[in-house]
């Protein structure tokens, strides 16, 4: 069903695969014409929603941040990329990788876990950044001019019902697929006739962000040889040309680059993360932890394995266990925030929350403001510690990053907990917002503007926010934007 629904989820905005990483010359953009900055975005936000709705985004700070970051050093590079990009995991074990419009970039986690390095996942994602940075997506639904408005709204209502599964799920896939039939096979040939210049613009980007662009040819080459017959060929590759070729391609290219200087702590994070998310996506906590202690006998696990060891051992619930294995490891600089959170975590597991709060508090001086360290210590505190002191941490840290829906979320139970209720309804608007609900944001500024005790500042903000989601409200009813 997961890859069901994405799946159907790209083809609905014109595309066969959820990896359309294509980047087209910029002879002048018509897709702008149809689909305005505005209306991808919110297109692109509404998608988002129904993956998270559907379970199908992995919500986790530390691989989410670290996500981010690659792909924002990524983004300073390409021209044109406009809006800030936003980079999330997708829960699927299938190699993919997929850019939706307004600037919305997923990686599935099964497409991670078969990179060998960071700069073959930031080929990946180097190709997704050319692609929404040239509006792709929204070239191709210009090009298709027999299809409007409401009938993307109808393919996305599809896709909803799609994730509600049962025999609603059967509806919506009929609906999603029967929009966009007729027109597949021209989006593929769209697609494929800009990939060799989709490959040369994401090889200039690695260079230019200082990757090595030989990860690009190898990742290419392995795909290559993973496929085997037609029926096993990867997502990924599907509408697009051989891997053999491109890699051949991307190599030749790359030979003529000098090194690009990247240290050896960039690859260690790199690995760290890959073991995360290893550990953090599979279904069964105890399968990964017999499988990492039958590649241990093996003689065939790292520090960075062992790291995911220590995360597989917590969520099976084996927490003495995971805080031994975790005291063995070695403090590499480019790890010990990763390290020392966790080492907070499972104190607080275990109950020892005097050992957390110290940790957290030697962190803070260590770190600062750091994003990742913020939503973790703030969590603790809004569960089992003093919300006033989340309050304070989380107003410093939204001054940075006002638009981080994690942030507004964590902050409304915060204020909910110390009485704030004006506060928790005006961080709840904005978090819906971000989470691109308009209805649902309007509702919370409403609600708000009755709440007891409401400064005259709060007030005057949730008035201001009420009308503008009203407005924004009334113009994707006209306009007939999905919803």
């Amino acid at each position: 069903m997961r890859t069901l629904i994405l799946g159907v989820l790209l083809l609905s905005l014109g595309t066969q695969s959820l990896a359309q990483s294509i980047a087209l010359p910029d002879m002048g953009d018509p897709s702008q014409q149809v689909l305005g900055p505005q209306d991808e975005r919110r297109i692109g936000q509404r998608i988002l929603m129904k993956l998270q709705d559907a379970g199908l985004v992995l919500e986790d700070p530390l691989a989410s941040e670290y996500l981010a970051s690659l792909g924002s050093r990524l983004a300073l590079h390409a021209d044109g990329a406009g809006s800030p990009l936003r980079f999330f995991w997708v829960r699927d074990p299938e190699l993919n990788a997929f850019a939706l419009p307004g600037g919305f970039i997923g990686v599935h986690t099964g497409l991670m876990l078969e990179t060998r390095s960071e700069s073959e996942l930031a080929g990946v994602v180097a190709h997704e950044i050319a692609h929404v940075v040239q509006h792709h997506i929204t070239r191709a639904y210009a090009d298709r001019q027999t299809i409007g408005l409401p009938t993307m709204a109808a393919m996305l209502a599809g896709i909803a019902l799609a994730a509600a599964g049962g025999g609603g799920g059967q509806i919506g896939q009929a609906v999603a697929v029967g929009s966009m039939a007729a027109s597949a096979q021209r989006i593929v040939n769209f697609t494929r006739a800009n990939e060799q210049e989709a490959d040369r613009v994401g090889t200039d980007l690695l260079i230019r962000a200082g990757f090595e662009p030989n990860g690009m040819a190898s990742f290419f080459g392995r795909l290559e040889n993973l496929s085997g017959s037609a029926a096993q060929i990867p997502e990924f590759l599907r509408t697009h040309p051989l891997a053999l070729n491109r890699a051949a391609d991307t190599e030749n290219r790359s030979l003529r680059t000098r090194p690009t200087g990247r240290t050896p702590g960039d690859e260690l994070y790199y690995r760290y993360m890959r073991a995360r998310i290893a550990a953090l996506s599979v279904a069964t906590p105890a399968q990964a932890v017999r499988d990492h202690e039958r590649r241990a006998a093996e003689g065939g696990t790292d520090e960075a394995d062992r790291y995911g060891y220590v995360l597989a051992l917590e969520r099976a619930g084996r927490l003495d266990d995971a805080a031994r294995e975790l005291a063995k490891l070695p403090r590499p600089a480019a790890a010990a925030l990763a390290l020392r959170l966790e080492e907070a975590r499972l104190a607080l597991l275990t109950g020892n929350t005097a050992r957390a709060w110290s940790t957290y508090e030697a962190l803070r001086r260590a770190y600062g403001n750091d994003y990742v360290l913020t939503l973790s210590y703030g969590e603790a505190l809004v569960t089992r510690g003093d919300p006033r002191l989340a309050i304070r941490l989380l107003d410093e840290q939204l001054r940075r990053r006002p638009d981080s829906a994690e942030l507004q979320e964590l902050y409304a139970r915060a204020a909910e907990q110390t009485g704030d209720i004006a506060g928790k309804h005006l961080a709840m608007s904005q978090f819906y917002e971000l989470s691109g609900d308009v209805q649902a944001a309007f509702d919370q500024a409403e609600i708000g503007l009755r709440a007891p005790n409401a400064s005259g500042q709060q007030l005057a903000q949730l008035r201001q926010r009420a009308q503008r989601l009203r407005e924004l409200n009334e113009y994707e009813k006209a306009s007939r934007l999905p919803r």
